[in-house]
């Protein structure tokens, strides 16, 4: 090999290794600027929820399910309309609003306030009613290397991370409510799951029977499903959702 196609080669190289390296870098800052624009969110919008708060009369009526935050959807709906509610799971790091655009690319790669960002938006499907009257709501979220955005779901794969994660709150402007979770697997993008169509049993039957977890949940002919998805790396085309049944709490 003569020293010129040697200095080609190395030329070549040494363009593959900064081309790399600079992606890498841009990845890691849109992760940071991802995770910091979304706690000034919180800050704004979002308050944890004190017991010392709370009246007599409050405490005599507590439900099995407390919430954990208040949100105050006037502050958020200034930044944004398109949210339509807000996505948590205690003790992880979903803790997000949900937005909802007239298809499924606006906010595949925009933040909240519109900026180009690899991270994305958890996002509704903008076939579903945003008020969650489908048989089927889909909600997606990007799952990053950091864990952020929906990267946690693939936390269900054990059973003892379900055990002590077996509901993730829900809120909208006009209620709130529990996604009581009854099974967590990977599937094809192209399952029948993100037809929106009616989940019937045996469909339900299918997913609870590819679930990495058990539960005890009893899912009932009129139930809501909420089904979350983020991509997963088993192979092409793959997804990893994570389904619950949806229960009005407030």
């Amino acid at each position: 090999m003569n020293r010129t196609i040697k200095s080609i080669l190395l030329i070549i190289c040494l363009a593959i290794f900064i081309l790399s390296a600079y992606n890498i870098y841009k990845y890691i800052k849109e992760e940071k600027t991802s995770k910091k624009y979304n706690n000034e969110l919180i800050e704004k919008a979002i308050s944890k929820v004190s017991d010392n708060n709370k009246t007599a009369d409050e405490e005599s009526k507590k439900s099995e399910y407390e919430l954990p935050i208040n949100i105050d959807f006037d502050i958020l709906q200034q930044e944004n309309e398109d949210i339509v509610g807000w996505i948590y799971l205690k003790d992880s790091t979903i803790n997000y609003p949900v937005v909802q655009s007239n298809d499924n690319n606006y906010y595949l790669h925009r933040l909240i306030n519109g900026e180009y960002n690899t991270a994305g938006s958890i996002f509704m499907d903008y076939r579903n009613k945003s008020n969650l009257e489908d048989n089927n709501t889909i909600i997606y979220g990007h799952n990053m290397k950091n864990n952020t955005m929906f990267g946690s779901l693939q936390e269900y794969k054990s059973q003892e991370y379900y055990n002590n994660h077996k509901i993730i709150y829900y809120f909208t402007p006009e209620k709130n409510y529990i996604i009581e979770l009854f099974a967590g697997c990977t599937v094809s993008v192209e399952s029948d799951i993100y037809n929106l169509s009616d989940i019937d049993e045996a469909k339900i039957a299918d997913i609870i029977n590819k679930s990495d977890f058990m539960s005890e949940i009893d899912i009932e002919k009129n139930d809501k499903i909420i089904t979350l998805s983020t991509c997963a790396y088993d192979y092409s085309g793959a997804r990893y959702v994570v389904m619950g049944v949806l229960k009005e709490i407030s």
